[in-house]
């Protein structure tokens, strides 16, 4: 069992933090609605041909369209975001914003639902987490210009508000079962609006040579995105939620960041001014105290996700 715990932490540790790397990676050559919609397209159709093997599935017309309407707010919506804004900003700084998710769906619970109470700790998170997305979105990357690098932080921030919202929504729907058939009809339908968001906006006429979409860049990054983050990191995500404790699950919130800001500056030469540097700080502080105020205030059951 330690050993099984050992490995599922480090898939949604790493796998996940390695994610943003890979999307800016596939972004500069692949245009990003083609490039996340053939991701969760074929990420979905695995998922449901896996749990279609495996077992019964529950599949009926009120948890299709459940599943797909999730697939429009957090799929779609989230992944056109930020597969676009990673071609402005650094993949560390997406998935620094992207660590918000656990603190809107928090406010969410809060001031919206009035399923959870606020605790001063939690506030506090809440704020420093605003706080810092706004000195992220003022300071812009460097090399890029202001106004450029300052919408896509708000197009980040808006896509991970509609991945929360999504969650928040997913308590009430009706949605397939086993688990892997609800996340495989949620990608595979975000990933088909996708697909059509790249035609309506022309981005199969600009596709690149079939050398570059067969490039190892490409091939490498899409497997990695499809495999590993899509399906690897999302079982692993799913058991351990059986196995341990929220708390130490919900700390992928906070350390997916970190490996991330990691990878872009080893492998990406990814480097963030002091003012980005501490927006960062001041986001994963915010995300650290408003799940330990979450924490005192009732214990969650964790969201599943994926990146």
């Amino acid at each position: 069992m330690r050993v099984r715990k050992l490995l599922a932490y480090t898939a949604i540790y790493i796998l996940w933090g390695g994610s943003f790397l890979a999307i800016r990676e596939i972004v500069a050559v692949v245009p990003p609605f083609f490039a996340a919609g053939f991701r969760f397209t074929l990420a979905g159709l695995i998922l449901l041909l896996w749990s279609r093997l495996t077992g019964p599935i529950s599949l009926g017309p009120r948890q299709l369209y459940g599943a797909s309407i999730l697939g429009l707010i957090m799929f779609t919506c989230l992944y056109a975001g930020l597969f676009w804004a990673e071609i402005r900003i650094a993949s560390g700084v997406a998935a620094i914003i992207s660590a918000m998710i656990p603190v809107w769906i928090f406010a969410g619970e809060v001031f919206l639902l009035r399923t959870q109470r606020a605790t001063a700790l939690s506030l506090t998170g809440i704020a420093l987490g605003f706080l810092g997305v706004v000195v992220l979105a003022v300071h812009s990357s460097p090399g890029s210009a202001s106004h450029t690098s300052t919408l896509a932080v708000f197009v980040t921030v808006a896509g991970t508000i509609c991945w929360s919202a999504g969650t928040l929504l997913s308590r009430r729907l009706a949605l397939p079962r086993p688990q892997k058939a609800n996340a495989g009809w949620q990608m595979f339908s975000g990933g088909f609006l996708l697909l059509i968001l790249a035609a309506a906006t022309g981005e199969f006429r600009h596709l690149p040579p079939t050398a570059i979409l067969l490039s190892p860049r490409v091939l490498v990054s899409m497997a990695y995105l499809v495999v590993a983050a899509s399906i690897v990191a999302y079982t692993a995500y799913v058991w351990i939620i059986a196995h341990d404790s929220p708390t130490r699950v919900s700390s992928y919130a906070y350390v997916n960041p970190v490996f991330a800001l990691i990878l872009g500056a080893a492998f990406a030469g990814e480097r963030l001014g002091p003012l980005q540097l501490a927006g960062a700080a001041l986001v994963l502080a915010g995300v650290v105290a408003t799940l330990m105020g979450k924490q005192k205030a009732a214990t969650p059951t964790p969201q599943p996700v994926t990146r």
